[in-house]
C-alpha cells in the first residue's frame, strides 16, 4: 500500500482477466494492478502493454512472491485454483480466486486449513454477481418480507460453446455446466435462503466427446422451499432467477453478467403492485475488488468467505453424485 492503492497481481492472462477484472480494478476507487504473469511471456507483455501494467513477470512463481503486490487475482483453470491460491497465501498475499475456488469438497477444505495458518491473509471465491447493487436490492427485498416467505427460487443459466479446446469443455480441468455455470445457482440458492440445502436431486447429460455435463438439472431442497438449477454449456445463451414467495415475486433479468455500461432489470409483483426498477449501470467485478480492497485493508467482512465455498463446494459435490447415482443425496 506504499503507492496509497491496493496493489494487484494478475496470475494469467485469461479472458475473464484481459477483459473483465484487469479493467474493473485500473477503474476501481483503490486498486492498481501492478504486475501479470503467464505462461507465455510475450501474450503477458502485450496485456501489460495494453493496460499499462508496469510488471511483466516470467513466472507464476515470480510474481507471487513479488514486495509489490498485496494481493493476487487468479483465473487460472479450476484444477490449478488450489495450488497456486496456497502458494501465494504462504507468499504473504492475499487471495481472489475464481469459482469453483477447487475441483471437490476436499480440495477445498485443504485450502481452508492452509488459510488458517495464515490469518493476515484474505482468500475469497470470486461470486462476483454478489456485489451488483440489484442483489443487494433483491436481498433486502427477501429479508424484509417483502414477497412473503421466499418459498421457490429457479435460476437458467446455459451458452453454447461447443470448442473442444476451450477449458470450459475440458473434463480434466474441471469444466462442464455444473462447475463452471450451476455454481452460481446453488450459490443464490444458499444466500438467500440464508441456510443449507438437506437433500439434493440432479440429471445430468454428458457430451460424448468431451466427457463434461453439458446439461444439468438440479433440485435442492431447503426446509423454507425448493430451489431448481438449470445449467448448459450447449444450449441457447439466456439467464433468468425468479424467486417466488407466499405473496409476491421477483425476477432478475439479467443476474449474472451484468454489463458494466447498461442498466439491468429487477422486476417486482405482488397481488396490489408491478414495478420495474432499473439498477445500474455497475461494474460488478470493479465493486468486487473494492470491497476485497476494504475487507483486507480495514477489516471488513467478506460477502464470501472460504466457509461458504467449503459449502457451495459441497454441495456441487452432492449434486455430482447424485447424477452418478439416479437418486436423492443428503447434504
Amino acid at each position: 500500500m506504499s503507492s496509497g492503492k491496493f496493489r494487484w497481481g494478475i496470475l494469467s492472462s485469461a479472458r475473464i482477466a484481459r477483459q473483465k477484472v484487469i479493467p474493473a480494478i485500473q477503474k476501481s476507487q483503490c486498486g492498481v494492478v501492478t504486475a501479470i504473469a503467464s505462461r507465455d511471456v510475450d501474450v503477458a507483455r502485450q496485456v501489460a502493454q495494453i493496460h499499462q501494467i508496469p510488471v511483466v513477470c516470467p513466472s507464476y512463481e515470480d510474481l507471487i512472491n513479488l514486495p509489490e503486490i498485496d494481493a493476487v487475482y487468479i483465473p487460472l483453470p479450476n484444477h490449478l485454483h488450489v495450488e497456486w491460491a496456497s502458494l501465494a497465501i504462504k507468499a504473504g498475499k492475499h487471495v481472489l480466486c475464481e469459482k469453483p475456488l477447487g475441483m471437490n469438497k476436499v480440495d477445498v477444505r485443504q485450502l481452508q486449513s492452509i488459510s488458517r495458518l495464515y490469518p493476515e491473509q484474505l482468500i475469497s471465491e470470486a461470486f462476483m454477481y454478489r456485489y451488483h447493487p440489484q442483489w443487494r436490492h433483491t436481498r433486502q427485498l427477501i429479508r424484509s418480507k417483502s414477497i412473503g416467505e421466499l418459498q421457490s427460487i429457479h435460476v437458467h443459466f446455459s451458452y453454447d460453446n461447443k470448442d473442444p479446446d476451450n477449458i470450459r469443455n475440458k473434463l480434466e480441468f474441471g469444466g462442464g455446466a455444473l462447475m463452471d455455470i450451476g455454481c452460481y445457482g446453488i450459490s443464490v440458492a444458499r444466500w438467500l435462503f440464508e441456510c443449507e440445502p438437506r437433500r439434493v436431486c440432479a440429471r445430468m447429460v454428458r457430451h460424448p466427446e468431451f466427457g463434461t455435463d453439458a446439461f444439468t438439472t438440479i433440485l435442492l431442497d431447503f426446509p423454507q422451499g425448493s430451489a431448481t438449477v438449470v445449467c448448459a454449456t450447449q444450449m441457447q445463451r439466456y439467464q433468468r432467477v425468479i424467486l417466488v414467495g407466499s405473496h409476491g415475486q421477483i425476477t432478475l433479468h439479467t443476474p449474472f453478467n451484468a454489463p458494466p455500461d447498461q442498466t439491468v432489470r429487477v422486476e417486482y409483483q405482488d397481488s396490489n403492485e408491478y414495478s420495474v426498477r432499473e439498477m445500474g449501470p455497475t461494474d460488478q467485478f470493479a465493486e468486487q475488488c473494492d470491497h476485497f480492497a476494504a475487507a483486507a485493508i480495514d477489516g471488513e467482512p467478506l460477502l464470501t468467505s472460504i466457509s461458504d465455498s467449503v459449502c457451495n463446494m459441497h454441495v456441487i459435490d452432492a449434486c455430482f453424485q447424485s447424477a452418478q447415482t439416479d437418486v436423492w443425496v443428503d447434504c
